[in-house]
C-alpha cells in the first residue's frame, strides 16, 4: 500500500489563500481527525476548523475529499485551502506529518497519476509544460498534449506497425503461402507511410521546441541611442543607468516581464561601436553573442543623429530581418537619420520617444504581436513534440530504415522482425508503455513540489 503524501501546491510566501494537497489512504482518517468530518461526501467542500494532534485550532479551512479512482492521482485525496500565511501552512503540514503523512517528492502527485493509469507519459509532461509555458501559443500546445493529441497519433502509428508485423509473421509461420509481389509491395508501401508519419513528427519537434524555452528580446544599437531609457520605460522602473556619457552600459541587464500574450526576458546591452577600451569591448562581445541567440532584436537608433555606419560591419551579417525591429528613437526631435543607403532599409521600423508614453505602449504591443505571430506560424499542429519524444522517434525511424532496405532487397523476412518490434518499443517509450525507472525518476524530478 502506497504511503500518504502531502505538499503545498501553491507558491510559498504571503497570499490570500494557500492550497495543501494530500493523497493516500490516510485521507479519510485525516478528514475525521483534523476537520471532524466522518464519511465525507466526495467533491463536497466543507468549511471547518483544522484541529492539530494537540487539540489546537490551527486555522479555518475549506477541505474537499476525492474518492479513489476519481481524484487526480486515482487515490483517496484531500485538497485543503487555508489562509495564505506561510506560518499557517507550515504548521498544518507539520501536523499532517505527525498524523502519518510524508512530504511528497517533486512531481510525485503526477507520477502517481501516471503509475495508476490516469494519464500517460506525454500527458504528464504536458502538465509540466502547462505550468512553465511562456506564451499563449505554448499554453495551447500543452493543452493539446494534455488532451491526448500526441498519444493518439503515436498509438495509431504503433497499431499500424503491429498490423504489418502480423502480416509478415503470417508469411513466416506459413511459408507454403509464399508472399507474392503484390503483397510484398503492399507491406513495403505501408512501412514507407509509417516512416513518413514518424518523419513528420520529427519535423514538428524542430518547429515546436521554440515554445518551451525562454523568449529573449534584446535591445541593441549604438551608444546614446536611448536603449536604457526605452528599457526602463518598458519594464516600468529605473533598472538601467541612463547617462549621456558614451559607454555607460558595459554589461547587459535583463528583466523578466509579462506582456499581453507572452512572458519575455528583456535585455539592455552595451552600445555597439568601434572602441579600443578593453572593458567596453568585452561588453560589446557579449551583446553580439546575445544577438545570435535572441528571439527578437530591437535595434535602437537615434533619429535625431546621422546613421552610425561604424556598427554596420558588426551587425549586418548576424541580424535576421524576420526577427528584427528598427526602433527610431527620440522622434520628438528633428529627424536627421536616413536608412535608405544602409543594410536596414527594408526592415520594419517604428518611432518612439520616452517623452510620449503612447509610443512606448505601441512598441510593447508590436513586440507582443510580432512574437505571437512568429509562434503561431507553427500552431497548425495538434501537439507538441519535445526532445525526449524526438530521440525515440529518431530511433524508430532508423529501425524502419533497416526494415525498408530489407524489404526492398527481398532479404529474409525474419531479419526485419526485430527492427519492427524495436520500432514499436521506441514509440511505446514516448507514452510510457515500457518501464524505465531511471527515466521516470529524471522526468518527474523536474516537476515542482505539490504537482
Amino acid at each position: 500500500m502506497p504511503d500518504t503524501i502531502v505538499a503545498q501546491a501553491t507558491p510559498t510566501g504571503e497570499s490570500a489563500l494557500s492550497l495543501v494537497r494530500i493523497s493516500g489512504d490516510l485521507s479519510i482518517q485525516i478528514m475525521e481527525q483534523a476537520c471532524g468530518v466522518r464519511s465525507p461526501t466526495p467533491r463536497h467542500a466543507y468549511y471547518k476548523n483544522y484541529t492539530s494532534n494537540k487539540g489546537n485550532t490551527l486555522d479555518q479551512v475549506i477541505v474537499t475529499f476525492y474518492e479513489e479512482n476519481k481524484s487526480f492521482t486515482s487515490e483517496k485525496s484531500l485538497e485543503l485551502t487555508c489562509h495564505g500565511n506561510q506560518l499557517i501552512v507550515e504548521k498544518i503540514i507539520d501536523d499532517l506529518i505527525l498524523k502519518g503523512c510524508r512530504i511528497a517528492a517533486p512531481g510525485e502527485f503526477t507520477l502517481r497519476s501516471f503509475l495508476n493509469g490516469k494519464i500517460d507519459l506525454t500527458q504528464a509532461e504536458a502538465i509540466a509544460e502547462l505550468i512553465g509555458a511562456k506564451s499563449e501559443a505554448a499554453l495551447e500546445l500543452a493543452n493539446k498534449n494534455l488532451a491526448g493529441g500526441l498519444s493518439k497519433e503515436i498509438t495509431k502509428i504503433q497499431d499500424e506497425c503491429i498490423k504489418q508485423h502480423a502480416r509478415l509473421e503470417a508469411f513466416i509461420d506459413f511459408p507454403e503461402d509464399d508472399i507474392g509481389d503484390d503483397q510484398h509491395e503492399s507491406v513495403y508501401k505501408e512501412f514507407c507511410s509509417i516512416q513518413k508519419r514518424i518523419s513528420g513528427l520529427i519535423d514538428i519537434s524542430e518547429k515546436t521546441n521554440a515554445f518551451n524555452k525562454e523568449i529573449n528580446v534584446v535591445l541593441i544599437g549604438p551608444p546614446n541611442a536611448g536603449k536604457s531609457s526605452i528599457f526602463n520605460c518598458i519594464i516600468g522602473t529605473e533598472r538601467s543607468i541612463v547617462n549621456e556619457i558614451e559607454g555607460t552600459t558595459r554589461d547587459y541587464i535583463d528583466y523578466n516581464l509579462k506582456l499581453k500574450k507572452n512572458h519575455i526576458k528583456l535585455f539592455d546591452t552595451a552600445g555597439i561601436r568601434n572602441t579600443k577600451e578593453d572593458i567596453e569591448q568585452k561588453g560589446i562581445t557579449k551583446t553580439l553573442d546575445l544577438i545570435r541567440t535572441s528571439d527578437l532584436l530591437l535595434l535602437v537608433l537615434d533619429s535625431a543623429a546621422s546613421y552610425p555606419s561604424d556598427i554596420e560591419y558588426q551587425i549586418k551579417n548576424i541580424i535576421d530581418k524576420d526577427k528584427t525591429l528598427i526602433v527610431l528613437n527620440k522622434s520628438d526631435l528633428n529627424t536627421i537619420l536616413s536608412l535608405e543607403k544602409s543594410c536596414l532599409k527594408n526592415f520594419q521600423t517604428l518611432n518612439t520617444s520616452i517623452e510620449n508614453p503612447h509610443t512606448i505602449e505601441n512598441l510593447i504591443d508590436v513586440i507582443d504581436s510580432h512574437l505571437d505571430q512568429r509562434l503561431n506560424q507553427n500552431m497548425e499542429h495538434n501537439f507538441y513534440v519535445n526532445v525526449r519524444h524526438t530521440v525515440a522517434l529518431q530511433n524508430a525511424f532508423q529501425n524502419l530504415e533497416f526494415v525498408l532496405t530489407n524489404l526492398k532487397n527481398n532479404s529474409e523476412i525474419e531479419l526485419s522482425v526485430p527492427h519492427i518490434k524495436a520500432t514499436v518499443e521506441e514509440l511505446g517509450l514516448i507514452v510510457g508503455q515500457k518501464d524505465n525507472e531511471k527515466m521516470l525518476d529524471a522526468l518527474f524530478s523536474s516537476f515542482c513540489i505539490g504537482k
